[in-house]
């Protein structure tokens, strides 16, 4: 089972090789762990799938022997890097959105960190094919279900929206993101004209941002239909 710490007010869980009885992290090796997280977060944004243990332990300012005490892979740590951005992002685009009296206003947040946990940091989520997990898109999709279904409770979304038109909704907006530079917000328009899409009410749209020269995110680039003989 993975193990959990808390660090600061982030409650840490990774998996790494320990005994099975339990024993607390002392003090210096909680700080150790909290450092070795944030600067990994550092690395993988900067470098990538470049990225190498080694680095991060320099960045971190402790032996590379002391980083795969904590974290036996590097794959383990991108999980815990993941987990904490998740939490900073998406978790708080959530608590946002549930202090919003209009469900459109709390959607709207929603929605836009679930892709801004993308668009804001592309070397590490180019690094994360296979760790994003299942657990990852429920903490996400349950919550925005909650908010489709107080939508139609109170009568501004459409009646014929379901649950699992979000994770596609999602991935139509991700799409846009190779069409524009990088850091641009020019997602943001699209995000607006698919919540008027999903209510009676209009919203007022952000501008619209140039097209560049792209190639559609792999995510989009789907197995053809083998052709019949």
């Amino acid at each position: 089972m993975p193990q959990k710490y808390l660090i600061g007010d982030y409650h840490l869980a990774y998996d790494v090789r320990m005994p099975t009885r339990e024993r607390p992290l002392r003090t210096d090796a909680v700080r150790n762990a909290a450092r070795i997280i944030a600067s990994a977060q550092r690395v993988f944004a900067s470098a990538g799938p470049q990225a190498a243990m080694e680095d991060i332990a320099a960045e971190a300012g402790v032996g590379v022997a002391t980083v795969y005490r904590r974290f036996p892979t590097k794959d383990a740590l991108l999980r815990v890097v993941l987990d904490r951005r998740f939490d900073e992002v998406v978790g708080a685009a959530l608590e946002s959105a549930q202090h919003e009296v209009d469900a459109r206003d709390a959607l709207r947040a929603a929605l836009r960190g679930a892709v801004s946990f993308i668009a804001g940091d592309p070397n590490t989520m180019a690094m994360s094919s296979g760790l994003m997990t299942m657990d990852l898109a429920y903490r996400f999709f349950e919550p925005v279900a909650a908010i489709v279904r107080r939508g139609q409770d109170d009568g501004v979304f459409r009646d014929d929206l379901v649950t699992e038109d979000v994770p596609r909704i999602v991935l139509m907006l991700v799409g846009t993101l190779p069409s524009f530079e990088a850091g641009s917000d020019g997602w943001h328009r699209y995000l607006d004209l698919i919540i008027d899409m999903l209510t009676a009410n209009r919203s007022r749209l952000s501008p619209i941002s140039p097209v560049r020269d792209h190639q559609p995110p792999p995510v989009l680039d789907l197995p053809r239909e083998p052709s019949g003989k």
